[in-house]
């Protein structure tokens, strides 16, 4: 924990002194959004304000160094400093890699929501904001090296501070990424303490057959106890599709399609839980009539024991930097299913709001 305080404070010093000196105007993104809700089992009703503000200073896209620091309101009850630093990073080009320092977030492999290739966040979870542009956000501190080995190829080495002070309880991993042909090929190693130490191994492919399409699958084992059922348990595939069609006019429709799996996990037509659900599903469409307009539809669905979580919204550009946002989210299924752990949470949702940004 020393060692992340450390890292933390020096990164937002120099991110100060360097980045933030040559910066350009900051942004400051507000959302402000209402929230109602009804329990049917209950029949109850509730209402809550929904704030979210963001303050994001940038130095110059240009040059060699570049800096971003990136402040918002914490979504947790009981936050600490690191909560309100969403991002606070260093970017160096030196004439034969890259460094990245600070609290960030690294892409590896591909999915909006389901993405096996994920080791160093994880993008498997169903506990997940449907209404949300981004549905996966959480950065982390980390430095990570970037050595291009070629035109699309590169290796890349990452450090993860420790959470506890101690040198033997740091992070590192690396993945390579390539091209073979027309396909996207990337593999990568992680090793972490959680509650003990893990290794995570990933494999990923990328590529266009009309629509894009991307597949990944990992694997984790305990360091403590590598047993072969526990590692069978964690594997995980994850797939997708998207294709975005341009319409006449101003028209576009875009379709999404991500599963993931867990191929040891429980092929029964019965009540699921979300760390041995063996199917999930994410279909995702979105039509813009306008360049102003646009309306959503998404889900998370569990064909095994037909839960689902539904989402449809609607995004309204008023002026430049302004919008007027709606958003339905209600769960179908039964207590216990996956998608509705406890009955309490089978309320319907309703968001009406705004989001300025200038």
């Amino acid at each position: 924990m020393v060692g992340r305080r450390l890292l933390c404070a020096s990164i937002l010093i120099g991110c100060f002194l360097f980045g933030i000196g040559a910066a350009q105007n900051p942004v400051v993104e507000m959302n402000l959004l209402t929230g109602l809700t009804y329990t049917p089992s209950t029949k109850q009703w509730g209402n809550a304000l929904i704030p979210d503000l963001k303050l994001t200073f940038s130095s110059e896209n240009s040059g060699n160094v570049r800096g971003e620091v990136s402040l918002g309101t914490p979504a947790v009850a009981a936050p600490t400093i690191d909560d309100f630093i969403r991002k606070a990073f260093l970017r160096a080009r030196f004439p034969s890699f890259r460094l990245t320092a600070g609290k960030t977030r690294l892409s590896w492999g591909d999915g909006m929501l389901f993405n096996a290739a994920d080791i160093l966040y994880g993008s498997s979870s169903v506990s997940v904001d449907l209404t949300q542009a981004e549905l996966r956000s959480k950065t982390d501190w980390m430095i990570s090296v970037n050595y291009p080995l070629g035109f699309f190829s590169f290796a890349e080495a990452v450090f993860l501070p420790s959470m506890t002070g101690k040198a033997q309880d740091m992070g590192v991993g690396g993945r390579f990424y390539t091209n073979v042909g027309e396909t996207k090929v990337e593999g990568g190693y992680l090793t972490k303490v959680d509650t003990t130490r893990v290794h995570k191994l990933y494999t990923s492919l990328q590529g266009n057959i009309g629509p894009d399409w991307h597949l990944a699958s990992s694997i984790t084992i305990d360091q403590s106890n590598p047993s072969a059922s526990d590692i069978q348990k964690s594997w995980m595939i994850s797939g997708g599709l998207f294709h975005m069609q341009y319409l006449d006019g101003d028209r576009n429709l875009s379709l999404r399609l991500e599963m993931l799996s867990r191929p040891f996990g429980t092929w029964k037509f019965e009540s699921q839980s979300e760390a041995s659900c063996a199917l999930l599903l994410y279909p995702e469409v979105v039509y813009s009539p306008t360049n102003t307009l646009s309306f959503s539809l998404r889900a998370i669905l569990s064909p095994l024991d037909l839960s689902t979580l539904l989402s449809a919204g609607a995004s309204w550009s008023v002026f430049e930097g302004f919008r007027l946002v709606a958003n339905i989210a209600a769960p179908f299924g039964e207590s216990g299913d996956v998608l509705l752990p406890v009955s309490s949470s089978n309320a319907l949702g309703m968001t009406l709001g705004a989001s300025w940004i200038y």
